[in-house]
């Protein structure tokens, strides 16, 4: 059997963009864009409304405002709790996308991938900029840790420009898009400089830097999801944007009605309000990337949803009590394998104010593309970076297991809805797409070659390395026309979709596929040392190797772990994930394993445990390995980099010596 694995849609989307014409367009111009004849030919305006860290579960598309009710096929998860009508109506007008997925359960690499079309592992932009990327951020105790993280020459902190041609640039190459990127941008590091959003080709950036999210409640006064600690040293040009881009930008009389807000979500929207206004007056088409901070972390209501204090008690006369109060409380509907411990869902009053300022900025970007005339040729997608949080009581994933950061379907699977010009209103897809799909997505909806893009780009761009596949033929209804081809030796469709994390974060390292429903995730971690560690979020182990069947069981309870019963389908998922690694060169987490000829494991060896623990005297792990074993020992060696050359020029008799992943190297 040959292996195959992920790299991108090649066939289809390369020869057809080479040819001189995006893919679909030519066959659907006249179904997608009807309404173009009516605009100049112009190709139409892009908004990209994201969220942070809004679960799967944390919307109501059931009722829209006025208590109207939508046929709602796909929402059969939707909160009971929190009230999204401008959201529910975005979604009566548009599709939604049932099993979307974020590339990273968690922010900066998601983003990255949105931006550039790559899956994260291949940029190698693997964990948060922000972060220290050593050892021993995640929830296991030092001296158990079994692998080391690819050393942090190997990662990338900085998304650079030099290197990466990402979405406004891109589109700017096709047909001129004014772009504007607004709110949290977060894909370089503190002190960098070069990487923010005018240097990756956006015309304008209103608030966006290298921080990922409003400082805590712990500095007094610096309230700033309500108003009290916005600068410009969190927020660049979120106050001063009309000194900064006059005279283009709107006039500074509307700088008193900024002065009048008293919520980060409310200031960027207004500033996008702005920007579309902007956008009305000119000759070509823009892209909006609407990149909100909320709904991560501090949890801040506004004020006037609250006592006066931002934070909302069930004792506060809040706003929500007249919109849904027969919604408050337990959630009866969630009865997939709820995790033990997890009886309550959607009842965190002050996040529900979060989420209704989400749905607000929504609504207020929605009418004014209405009043600008703008909306008949402006597609929107609403979607989110990762799944939500349930440390500390946040919200609620069920019935999806775990959470941001996780490789469950808590952390990865997370909402999406697209509406634009030719797309079924009411419609429903449920046809798993991933953040790297946006890129050649927007490029398709505008019109612009890759092969264009290519000959623009002064960093080396190159087609071939685009991971996503755009989702064109879904937004038509036509779903057998997607062809998400992973493995350029092959032109087979594969349909898989892949994560990598090879860092410790509130879970082991890991990595992941999906494909025709069946998931499969290796961590990157000692069996011995994952049956000893309950997951704090839900209550579960991990287990080296897992195998889902996400119709079965979209809980993924891990008491419905196929692995052993169903070995065909782990191995050809494992050869899948493998090989994939070795297409995108991934950094891996390494170390050296030795076992006896009955697999039980004698000594792992890194040159982290020889850092951390002194008796451990050695520098090369492999020949450490090597000296201390016996007849029959088989020792695994886990590379930096599948890729990676190994010369075992020395062993022992009766000593075998394998790699993992040993099938890229097939």
């Amino acid at each position: 059997m040959s292996p195959r694995s992920s790299h991108a849609t090649r066939s289809l989307i390369r020869n057809q963009w080479n040819a001189g014409r995006p893919i679909g367009l030519a066959l659907c111009s006249l179904f997608l864009f009807g309404s173009l004849t009516e605009s100049k030919d112009l190709p139409p305006n892009i908004v990209f409304f994201l969220v942070d860290d809004l679960g799967w579960t944390d919307i109501n598309c059931r009722e829209g405002l006025d208590s109207q009710r939508f046929d709602n096929p796909g929402g059969d998860h939707d909160s009971r709790y929190y009230y999204t009508p401008r959201i529910a109506t975005l979604r009566n007008e548009g599709m939604r996308f049932t099993n979307a997925y974020a590339a990273c359960p968690f922010c900066g690499p998601s983003r990255a991938s949105i931006l550039t079309g790559k899956y994260p592992a291949r940029i190698g932009f693997t964990n948060n900029n922000t972060h220290d990327q050593k050892q021993g951020r995640g929830p296991f105790a030092l001296d158990e840790m079994i692998f080391t993280e690819p050393t942090e020459p190997e990662l990338v902190r900085n998304l650079d420009p030099s290197k990466e041609t990402s979405l406004a640039k891109a589109l700017k190459a096709g047909n001129g898009y004014l772009s504007c990127s607004i709110g949290k941008w977060h894909v370089y590091s503190e002190g960098s400089e070069g990487y923010s959003p005018e240097h990756h080709g956006f015309d304008y950036n209103v608030g966006g830097g290298y921080r990922g999210q409003p400082a805590g409640g712990d500095r007094p006064g610096w309230d700033f999801y309500r108003g009290t600690g916005w600068s410009e040293e969190y927020f660049p040009n979120l106050e001063t944007a009309n000194e900064i881009y006059a005279p283009n930008w709107p006039t500074k009389s509307n700088g008193d009605a900024f002065e009048n807000l008293g919520y980060l979500t409310e200031a960027l929207t207004f500033r996008a309000l702005e920007f579309i206004d902007l956008a009305s007056k000119q000759s070509q088409p823009f892209f909006l990337y609407l990149s909100h901070y909320g709904v991560h972390s501090p949890l801040q209501a506004k004020r006037r949803d609250s006592d006066g204090d931002g934070t909302i008690t069930p004792s506060d006369a809040e706003v929500h009590a007249s919109l849904f109060k027969d919604r408050w409380g337990r959630d009866a509907r969630h009865s997939i394998n709820p995790p033990k411990g997890s009886e309550s869902f959607h009842t965190r009053y002050t996040y529900a104010s979060m989420v209704k300022s989400i749905d607000e900025s929504l609504g207020q970007i929605m009418d004014r593309l209405d009043s600008t005339g703008l909306a008949e040729n402006t597609v929107v997608f609403f979607y989110s970076d990762n799944g939500g949080v349930e440390r500390n009581g946040f919200t609620s994933n069920n019935p999806l297991r775990s959470e941001k950061t996780h490789g469950y379907e808590g952390g990865t699977r997370v909402p999406l809805i697209v509406r634009g010009p030719g797309i079924a209103a009411n419609s429903v897809c449920d046809t798993p797409v991933t953040g790297p799909d946006f890129f050649p997505t927007m490029l398709e909806l505008a019109g612009t070659r890759l092969s264009d893009v290519e000959r623009a780009s002064t960093n080396g761009f190159s087609q071939i390395q685009i991971d996503g596949v755009s989702i064109v033929p879904l937004l038509q209804g036509n779903p057998s026309d997607l062809h998400r081809e992973n493995d350029p030796r092959t032109t087979n469709d594969d349909g898989a979709i892949f994560w990598h994390v090879p860092h410790y974060k509130h879970s082991a390292p890991y990595s992941a596929v999906l494909q025709s429903n069946r998931k499969y995730i290796r961590y990157w971690e000692d069996e011995t040392n994952l049956k000893n560690r309950r997951e704090t979020e839900d209550g579960y182990y991990m287990s080296e190797n897992e195998l889902y069947d996400l119709t079965a069981n979209p809980g993924e309870s891990g008491s419905r772990n196929l692995f052993e019963s169903d070995q065909a389908t782990a191995q050809r998922l494992e050869a899948v994930l493998f090989q994939w690694l070795a297409n995108v060169n991934a950094s891996l987490p390494t170390a050296v394993k030795r076992e006896n000829e009955n697999g039980a494991t004698r000594n792992w060896y890194s040159r982290w445990i020889a850092d951390q623990d002194a008796s451990q005297n050695y520098a090369d792990p492999i020949r450490q390995a090597i000296e201390d074993a016996t007849d029959g020992d088989v020792i695994t060696v886990f590379p930096r980099k599948p890729s990676e050359p190994l010369n075992f020029s020395e062993t022992k008799k009766g000593v075998r010596i394998d790699t993992i992943p040993a099938i890229a190297s097939d």
